[in-house]
């Protein structure tokens, strides 16, 4: 009798213990954005059972795990549809597994002030901002931003709307935005999603190399 009560009671322990890991998601995230630096570069996660080390391989030209689809098990919710994390961390996350001209081309940006940072970067006509408190920690419930709607999406190119442009800009480059002329909205789960993450993340930005680390709760 004994020996069944306490075989229950350890099974119950294990299945706590395997219930709350299975909440969690744990980011450990390296990108040098000042140079390419592809060997070095990386985005470790972890959630729901999966551990994976993704990162960019220059023979192939390609992510190295191939976890852009594995990872939708914290991008999106049990639908499969809504979001469960703010879409610009998500895109945020895939610079170390995709060529230098991804990020290039984006205009991915870090500017530091102390340990306070302001993460931006535009991506298919879309604009993503985070900001970090003083000691470099953001809440993705609330420090993401978002300005979508910048371009206009003209056979596979997006073309910049003239209001978005510095005086004189390019309209196919994102490096001629204007900040200053965009307004940005919370970036944040999708409120019908049927589990949404929480958490915050720390952010790092020394000598060019952004590290961003952390655990989720689902």
């Amino acid at each position: 009798m004994k020996f069944t009560k306490l075989v229950c009671t350890a099974l119950v322990l294990t299945g706590s213990v395997f219930a709350a890991t299975a909440q969690k998601a744990t980011i450990d995230y390296r990108y040098n954005v000042e140079k390419d630096e592809p060997a070095a570069n990386y985005f470790n996660w972890s959630a729901d059972g999966k551990n994976v080390k993704e990162g960019f391989d220059v023979a192939s030209g390609a992510s190295k795990a191939h976890s852009t689809t594995e990872f939708n098990v914290v991008r999106f919710d049990s639908t499969g549809k809504a979001k469960a994390i703010p879409t610009g961390l998500r895109g945020l996350m895939l610079y170390p597994g995709a060529p230098r001209a991804t990020a290039t081309g984006d205009t991915l940006n870090v500017k530091a002030e102390g340990k306070k940072l302001t993460i931006r970067y535009i991506h298919r006509g879309t604009a993503y901002e985070i900001v970090t408190d003083a000691k470099g920690v953001f809440d993705i419930t609330k420090d993401c931003k978002i300005s979508s709607a910048l371009a206009d999406n003209k056979g596979g190119k997006f073309i910049f709307r003239s209001e978005y442009l510095k005086a004189g800009g390019d309209a196919t480059k994102a490096s001629d935005v204007d900040w200053s002329k965009v307004t940005l909205n919370p970036d944040t789960a999708d409120a019908n999603a049927t589990y949404k993450y929480t958490g915050k993340l720390t952010a790092t930005y020394t000598k060019g190399v952004l590290t961003v680390k952390g655990t989720l709760t689902k």
